[in-house]
């Protein structure tokens, strides 16, 4: 099999995959393609964006009864597959923004902030 078979294979592959894990999860509110942790759910109102010349700032905040580790862990799995690369605790790159997740205890619920702006 060529390399190009084998690549176009490859890419096939992993979309379907992708498409499988993503299609029955909603996605965390103004964020697009970030899934929400099973059947977390979006705080209204929590969403805000501004738009400047050095980029977008977002903020949206989901929350559930679940654990911080295993919130953890799911998106340090998932997040790589959409394009963002670990970079530091609770913080992804991907092209020029940052992604930064805080988890935090609220009313016995797990709350999960999440932060994109510009990569400085």
């Amino acid at each position: 099999m060529s390399k190009i078979k084998m690549y176009k294979s490859m890419k096939v592959l992993i979309f379907t995959f992708l498409s499988f894990q993503v299609i029955a999860e909603e996605f965390v509110y103004g964020l697009g393609d970030i899934p929400i942790f099973k059947d977390m759910s979006s705080i209204e109102d929590s969403y805000i964006i501004f738009d400047k010349v050095d980029g977008r700032y977002l903020y949206s905040e989901i929350k559930g009864k679940y654990e911080i580790l295993e919130i953890q862990e799911y998106y340090k799995k998932v997040l790589p597959n959409l394009g963002w690369k670990f970079f530091e605790k609770n913080s992804f790159v991907r092209a020029d923004e940052i992604l930064e997740i805080q988890y935090l205890i609220d009313d016995e619920e797990t709350k999960v902030v999440f932060t994109i702006s510009p990569k400085k």
